[in-house]
């Protein structure tokens, strides 16, 4: 492994990483306040749940009405064309800018698992067969692989010490040369442990094996570069720390493979002239559009492109700084609590959620969480934890608040 040191990337990349701009300044209280009047829930809520449902902002609201005012009073050529093709370009490019690609190695995808499903179809499983994954991945990319053991894939599972980290090393121990694609979440939605990439790509790479990481939990909270980091495929969505709503996520497939994969989900939107409705042959795009299908839900794309604009305008390098801020208060506030903590304390380990276990069990935290809700508090639950997620508009009296009506129920 190589040795960790901050990097433009955030803290504990490693050293060989790129080196970037220079540290990010820090959101004062002006600019909190500033942000926060962009979502109305705020006023009403204590909302730390950004790692499940990002809020809905000003913003993104102002943008939906606009789509439904041109659905009103426009027919399809106009609303198509004219507004609704070019939203969803804009969402490419915000999220290429996002991480580190280029709009044209983007894709808009329904959601990951679709994504994923289409990208599966590309491999010829005869030669190369196995995936490489973790049990701490979220549950929709083993049922995708699970899926394709009808096609002879093999899935090889590493298993968490402590259900909390993944251990690279343990990753790269299983890479031989069956191995199709190592296949990782950057950061682990139960735990927020956040993997060290590098390693694992030069690994999977040297053996002939691509790298797949699902950047749900990570994209908008903390930096990447899929280009520095040679990342064959990326997939996330809008859903969360980016703030654009569901129903629309993004497929990112490095350039020079493009050409060579060819899905067997396709769709009109994935070929070169989808006006042409040409039935004499398939004619997929030359770009990462090849992999978008069917009609597109169009509203989503202007709710989205409201939420990464915000992302980008705050820095994703200022968000993160931020996100540790708040983050190390959480954990701070549920040790004075005596609370325990199963989410890495080491900044460079750690996403943009901590995980605390409450006394009592599943039981015990399903009854907090809704007691919580009750309260205005709004957090979610994963087995005998609750989640707690604050995004850069978050604020230390909104921890304090939490961990007011905590004390009030434990």
């Amino acid at each position: 492994m190589l040795s960790e040191e901050t990097s433009a990337f955030g803290p504990g990349y490693p050293r060989a990483m790129p080196t970037g701009p220079a540290p990010p300044t820090p959101l004062g209280d002006a600019e909190v306040s500033a942000w926060r009047d962009e979502f109305p829930v705020l006023a009403r809520r204590t909302y730390l749940i950004s790692a499940s449902l990002g809020p809905l902002s000003r913003r993104s609201r102002e943008l939906a009405q606009q789509h439904l005012d041109l659905w009103e009073r426009l027919g399809p050529e106009e609303l198509w064309v004219d507004h609704g093709l070019p939203m969803l370009q804009a969402c490419r490019e915000r999220f290429a800018a996002l991480i580190g690609a280029d709009a044209d190695e983007v894709a808009i995808v329904p959601s990951v698992s679709a994504g994923l499903s289409s990208l599966m179809t590309c491999f010829d499983l005869r030669e190369r067969d196995k995936v490489v994954a973790s049990d701490m991945d979220f549950p929709t990319n083993h049922y995708v692989y699970r899926a394709n053991e009808r096609r002879g894939l093999k899935l090889d599972v590493v298993a968490s010490p402590d259900g909390v980290r993944v251990d690279e090393d343990d990753l790269i121990g299983r890479i031989d040369d069956r191995t199709l694609l190592v296949s990782t979440n950057r950061s682990l939605f139960e735990s927020s442990w956040l993997m060290d990439l590098p390693p694992v790509v030069e690994a999977a790479h040297a053996a002939g094996a691509y790298v797949l990481v699902d950047d749900f939990h990570g994209s908008g909270v903390v930096p990447i570069d899929v280009h520095a980091l040679g990342v064959d495929f990326l997939l996330s969505g809008a859903l969360k720390w980016l703030m654009g709503g569901q129903g629309i996520a993004f497929l990112y497939v490095r350039r020079d493979l493009i050409p060579a994969l060819e899905p067997l989900v396709v769709g009109w939107f994935g070929t070169r002239e989808p006006f042409a409705f040409d039935r004499s042959g398939l004619h997929l795009r030359d770009d990462a559009r090849r992999f978008e299908t069917g009609t597109y839900a169009m509203p989503q794309a202007f709710t989205a492109a409201g939420g990464l604009d915000i992302v980008l305008s705050v820095g994703v390098e200022t968000i993160r700084a931020r996100s540790l801020e708040l983050t190390a208060a959480v954990i701070e506030l549920a040790d004075e609590a005596g609370l325990e903590v199963a989410t890495p304390r080491r900044a460079e380990r750690r996403g943009g959620l901590v995980r605390v276990r409450m006394p009592g069990g599943r039981s015990q935290a399903e009854h907090i969480l809704h007691a919580l809700l009750e309260r205005d508090v709004v957090v979610d639950q994963r087995g005998d934890a609750l989640r707690i997620s604050p995004h850069f508009f978050n604020t230390h009296d909104d921890l304090r608040r939490c961990f007011d009506a905590l004390a009030a129920l434990l």
